[in-house]
């Protein structure tokens, strides 16, 4: 069973599409699809009818979506609303009525879906990762707001008095997901950024960016796990280094993003590695002592991982 599991990363899902495009090139069609906060958006409307004109029905949407329909109001009354009032920069309002706009007539449910879909969300009273995809009858716009409530950009989605958030705090590359549900072939495309990274500067990029830190330590498990696994065919396409320094309020790039996420999964296909970590390594994660660091704080050593 092959399935494509979308990691999250904002107005940079127009990658994904790019990416998508060139698989579907190569005639590899999901049989399921697993997606994060953006690529749980882009899983949800792919779902729908899995075909290369679908996904290029997603690029026009992507196309066509300007910072306004996801983020109407101006920067300083946002902060205003996160110092005085909300529990985020914003609600979901603008969200919901965008993502309306990217499901087609009539598909309201999982169960009006083509093939699997699955999407995450994290419950901050439970601290668990929540899956919607099991129950046809859940609805697609609840599950893609409270997959992509990034936070402290928006306000939690609350949910039977619960607050859930990004399923990207948990696993914003859902690989695992993917396995645990029977697929035996798949295609991550990961918008994170693995680094080396530069400074941040502001509350809102150091809070965004330590999340950002903690879910690709994530990710390396569970391309180790498929990798141990001895039966998965695990493709990790990275993605993380396009257009990663971009304002999250700038959808002006859309077109660029698309063409550089389908030059870079074309490149992997036609020379695919599968079953390897980030850098090429072939199931050890940084094998042998680390390298020398003038940035190392005195009296400590990198941490060496062992999955």
């Amino acid at each position: 069973m092959i399935a494509w599991a979308l990691s999250g990363g904002g107005n940079r899902g127009p990658i994904q599409v790019g990416a998508m495009r060139a698989l579907f090139e190569r005639g590899i069609v999901p049989d399921m699809l697993v997606g994060t906060s953006a690529g749980a958006l882009n899983a949800a409307f792919m779902a729908t009818n899995p075909t290369a004109q679908t996904n290029e029905q997603l690029a026009q949407l992507w196309l066509g979506t300007k910072s306004a329909d996801i983020f109407p109001k101006p920067r300083w009354l946002m902060i205003l609303r996160a110092v005085f009032s909300g529990n985020g920069l914003d609600d979901d309002r603008a969200r919901t009525k965008t993502y309306q706009r990217y499901l087609p007539p009539g598909v309201t449910t999982f169960g009006d879906l083509k093939i699997k879909l699955y999407l995450t969300a994290a419950d901050l009273q439970t601290g668990r990762l929540y899956l919607y995809g099991d129950d046809p009858s859940a609805k697609l716009i609840e599950a893609a707001l409270a997959s992509s409530a990034l936070p402290v950009v928006w306000d939690p989605e609350i949910i039977n008095g619960h607050q859930f958030v990004d399923g990207g705090v948990i696993a914003n590359v859902p690989i695992s997901i993917a396995m645990d549900r029977g697929a035996t072939t798949i295609y991550a495309l990961d918008l994170q950024d693995g680094g080396p990274y530069t400074s941040k500067k502001g509350v809102i990029q150091i809070a965004l960016h330590t999340i950002g830190v903690q879910t690709y330590q994530q990710a390396l498990r569970d391309i180790q796990r498929a990798i141990d696994a001895g039966n998965i065919t695990l493709h990790y396409i990275s993605l993380g280094d396009i257009f990663n320094t971009i304002d999250l309020q700038d959808f002006g790039h859309t077109a660029e993003m698309i063409e550089q996420g389908y030059q870079r999964a074309k490149k992997y296909l036609e020379n695919p590695t599968p079953n390897r970590l980030p850098g090429g390594k072939p199931g050890v994660l940084a094998p042998g002592e680390p390298a020398a660091d003038p940035n190392t704080p005195p009296g400590a050593v990198p941490y060496q991982p062992r999955f």
